[in-house]
């Protein structure tokens, strides 16, 4: 079972447009990589994974998309990129296949890329901080300033006849120069999130005019269902300079709720902003 589920990080292909947008395919079993993870590593990662005595959380989103699978099995097989790396070498306890179990099953422990934008076909990631440009405007339309200015944004593009493959594009001048901005399809930023006793992430799915295209906490969390069902509802709203704060109806909580998305959509939005600053300097020729 587990050998005809595996697929290669390299190689993770989806047969069609509709096979992508119902489900990715996993690089593991994430029901055999769950046991391993917590006879190997739930000792020190906390069996939620939520850091443990070793303080490492393995549930943001934020960061741990920005590791590919294939630097996750680096990381995990021979401890490649940590600090400690004998204590993380899983080479002569786990096989091939089993240590893509275990990163199957962490990443069940965040949101991924693929649940908000299942049909691209290419990304880039990068982390970015806001300017001070940047702060005043969330200031101005908020009255308070972030706390965190700097956080992962990631960017998608869409090519025909590479519907899903969600191939990650090194900053790389020859590589990047094919991600024409005709080609882009949106953004996606998560960021921490606070509301109505939920205390976690969000992630802010955006076209690339700043509308919102998914808006949702990771499926697992306590409360989450009815939260994300609520969070559904912003969906279609927002745009790039936005100013005024949301409003969808629905009485007070969704006022609260909407209160509490406002800031953090703006923070996004405004990360996505450092972003684009450096597409238009990679691509300034083109609009000559």
């Amino acid at each position: 079972m587990k050998i005809t589920t595996f697929i290669s990080a390299s190689t993770l292909l989806l047969t069609s447009v509709a096979s992508a947008a119902e489900v990715r395919v996993l690089v593991g079993d994430p029901t055999n990589g769950q046991k391993l993870y917590a006879k190997e590593c739930s000792a020190c990662h906390g069996d939620d994974g939520k850091g443990g005595r070793s303080g490492v959380a393995l549930t943001s989103s934020d960061r741990l998309n920005l590791l590919r699978d294939d630097q996750m099995y680096a990381a995990l097989k021979n401890g490649a990129g940590l600090k400690s790396p004998k204590e993380h070498t899983f080479e002569k306890k786990l096989d091939y296949l089993q240590i893509f179990d275990v990163v199957a099953h962490v990443r069940t422990l965040h949101m991924t890329i693929g649940d908000f934008f299942p049909t691209a076909s290419r990304y880039v990631s990068k982390v970015y901080e806001i300017d001070t440009h940047g702060l005043e405007r969330i200031q101005n339309a908020t009255g308070s300033s972030p706390k965190e200015k700097s956080a992962a944004v990631f960017t998608f593009f869409s090519f025909s006849g590479e519907e899903g493959n969600l191939e990650y594009v090194p900053q790389d001048p020859i590589k990047l120069d094919h991600l024409k901005k005709d080609k882009k399809t949106g953004y996606l930023v998560f960021l921490p999130f606070k509301s109505s006793g939920f205390d976690g992430e969000l992630g802010v799915g955006m076209d690339g005019g700043g509308k919102i295209t998914k808006l949702q906490v990771h499926p697992g969390a306590k409360g989450a269902d009815l939260l994300n069902k609520s969070l559904s509802r912003f969906e279609g709203l927002g745009k790039k300079g936005q100013k005024e704060p949301f409003k969808v109806g629905g009485g007070k909580p969704m006022d609260d709720l909407a209160k509490d998305v406002f800031p953090a959509y703006l923070r996004a939005m405004e990360t996505v902003t450092m972003y684009d600053r450096d597409e238009r300097e990679r691509t300034w020729a083109d609009d000559q």
